[in-house]
C-alpha cells in the first residue's frame, strides 16, 4: 500500500525545509533506513532516511524549493503498486492537484549504454546542487568529473570519488616554534604555521610573532569578488531571517566586563601537560571559558532560559551552545548538559562538532544543533576586542568573547600587566534584568580568576 512521506521536522525551530538533492529518482527501489533526499532547515543540511521499504511512485517536490513541516515530498510504495493520476493526486493532496496530468509516454526502445565519461570543453555540466557545492570547496572543477548519475549527471560520489583519486598535498613540516612564542601565539590569535622564523634552523621566536601580528594589523583588506553578487538564500538566507528577527523583536541591553585572565591563563600552562595526558586532547582557553560559563549559569538559570509565547521557560540542562564561523554562514553546535562534563568532554565535543560543521557535506545532526539554552560567540582569535552579538533566539542571552590580550589592570592598590578579555553579555530584557544579568558576569568572572573551583 502507498504512503506519503511529508518534510520531517528536524528541529523545534524549523517551520520549512528546502530539497536539496533527491538521492533516489521515480521508479527507484529504497530500504528503510537508507538515504532519500537530501533537505536543508534553518540550521543544517541533512541527509533523511527512507522510512520504510518501497519503490519511489512519485516525487511531488522538485530540487531547491521549499516546503513546510508534514507537506508530502514522495509517494513510496510497492514495485507492483499501480496508480492512477487521481489516485495520486488524493495521496498527495493540493501539491500535485494543480499539475496538469502528463500524457502516457511509450516505453523507448533500450539502446546500449554509454560509459560516463567527462563534459567536453564548453558543454553544460549536469550536476547536482550538493555535488556543485563540495566541488566549490574541495577546489575541483565540475568539467573533470565523470558524472555517474542519471544522463551522466554529477553526484555527490562522482565529486568524492574525484577528489580522492586528486594526488593528496605533501604533509606541512612541524613548526619550530620557542614555549614562549607559541604562548604569545595564542594570547593574539596567530597562527604559528603563519610566522616566518628567524631562529636558529627557522625556530619562531617571540619577535617573530609579534612583527607578524603588527603586519597582519597593517595589511590592507583584500576585496572579496569584485563584482560578485551574493544572494541570501541557503545558509545564508537562513542566518539573515533568524537574525533580522531578533534584531526587530528582542529589546536588547548589553553588559560588559573586563575580566583578570591571569589566574586561567596561568593554571592553564601548568596544567596543560597533565591535561593532555589525561584526556589525550589540548585544553584551550575557549574550553576553560565554556565549562566556567555552564558553572555559572547552574548558579544563575535566569540567564539559562528560552523565550516562546510570552513565556520564560527556565531549563534544567545547561545546554550551551558555541558558534562556528563557515564560508556560507553562521552555525551554533551545542554541547549538551556542558555543566555535568569535564574539561576533556568539552573539548572533545567542541572539536568534534566544529569539525562536523565544517566537513563538506556538514555531517552535523539536527540534535547536535538543537535546544540549545545560551550561546557562546568568540572572536578573540581575530584580534577582536570588544563586540555586541545578536541573540540566537528562542535564548534569551549570548556571551561575546573578546581577544585574550595583556592589558594594564588594577591587583589590589598596584597597576599590574596581566592578560585580560573583555565578555559581553547581550541579553533580553524581556526575560532578565541588568541586575540578575549582572550577577551572572560577576559569578563568570569570579570563576575565571579562581579556575580551581570548576576545572579540577
Amino acid at each position: 500500500m502507498a504512503i506519503t512521506f511529508g518534510m520531517p521536522s528536524l528541529g523545534h525551530t524549523m517551520e520549512k525545509g528546502k530539497i536539496i538533492e533527491w538521492l533516489k529518482q521515480e521508479g527507484d527501489a529504497v530500504a528503510k533506513g537508507e538515504p532519500l533526499v537530501v533537505i536543508e532547515t534553518d540550521k543544517v543540511i541533512t541527509e533523511v532516511e527512507s522510512p520504510v521499504d518501497g519503490v519511489l511512485l512519485k516525487i511531488a517536490v522538485a530540487a531547491e524549493e521549499e516546503r513546510p513541516i508534514g507537506s508530502p515530498l514522495v509517494l513510496l510504495g510497492s514495485a507492483d503498486e499501480q496508480l492512477s493520476e487521481a489516485d495520486i493526486q488524493q495521496l498527495l493532496g493540493d501539491d500535485t492537484a494543480a499539475a496538469p496530468a502528463a500524457p502516457p509516454v511509450p516505453a523507448p526502445v533500450p539502446t546500449p549504454a554509454a560509459p560516463p565519461r567527462a563534459a567536453a570543453a564548453g558543454e553544460r555540466v549536469k550536476i547536482s546542487p550538493i555535488a556543485r557545492k563540495l566541488c566549490d570547496e574541495l577546489g575541483i572543477d565540475p568539467a573533470t568529473v565523470t558524472g555517474t548519475g542519471p544522463g551522466g549527471r554529477i553526484t555527490r560520489e562522482d565529486v568524492q570519488k574525484a577528489a580522492q583519486a586528486a594526488p593528496a598535498p605533501a604533509a606541512a613540516e612541524r613548526v619550530k616554534i620557542s614555549p614562549v612564542a607559541r604562548k604569545l601565539c595564542e594570547e593574539m590569535g596567530v597562527d604559528p604555521a603563519s610566522v616566518t622564523g628567524t631562529g636558529p634552523g627557522g625556530r619562531v621566536t617571540r619577535d617573530d610573532v609579534l612583527k607578524a601580528a603588527e603586519a597582519a594589523k597593517a595589511a590592507p583588506a583584500v576585496p572579496v569578488g569584485a563584482g560578485e553578487t551574493i544572494p541570501l538564500r541557503g545558509m545564508r538566507g537562513r542566518v539573515a531571517e533568524r537574525m533580522f528577527q531578533s534584531w526587530n523583536t528582542i529589546p536588547r541591553v548589553t553588559e560588559v566586563m573586563l575580566v583578570d585572565m591571569n589566574a586561567t591563563v596561568t593554571f592553564r600552562q601548568a596544567m596543560l601537560a597533565q591535561w593532555e595526558q589525561q584526556y589525550g586532547v589540548r585544553i584551550s582557553l575557549n574550553d576553560l571559558i565554556t565549562k566556567a560559563v555552564a558553572a555559572a549559569l547552574r548558579r544563575h538559570p535566569r540567564l539559562n532560559a528560552t523565550l516562546v509565547d510570552q513565556e520564560v521557560q527556565l531549563h534544567e540542562s545547561v545546554n550551551v551552545g558555541v558558534a562556528v564561523n563557515l564560508d556560507e554562514g553562521l552555525i551554533v553546535p551545542v554541547i549538551a548538559d556542558a555543566d555535568r562534563k569535564d574539561l576533556g568532554q568539552i573539548a572533545r565535543e567542541s572539536r568534534e562538532l566544529a569539525e562536523k560543521a565544517r566537513a563538506v557535506p556538514m555531517r552535523l545532526s539536527p540534535d547536535e544543533v538543537s535546544n540549545g539554552t545560551f550561546t557562546i560567540t568568540n572572536l578573540g582569535t581575530t584580534g577582536i576586542e570588544l563586540f555586541t552579538p545578536i541573540i540566537n533566539p528562542p535564548q534569551v542571552a549570548i556571551l561575546g568573547v573578546g581577544m585574550v590580550q595583556r592589558r594594564p589592570v588594577v591587583v589590589g592598590d598596584a597597576l599590574a600587566i596581566h592578560p585580560s578579555v573583555y565578555l559581553c553579555l547581550v541579553f533580553d530584557h524581556r526575560a532578565v534584568d541588568g541586575v540578575p544579568a549582572a550577577n551572572f558576569l560577576q559569578e563568570l568572572q569570579r570563576l575565571l580568576e579562581k579556575p580551581q573551583e570548576f576545572a579540577l
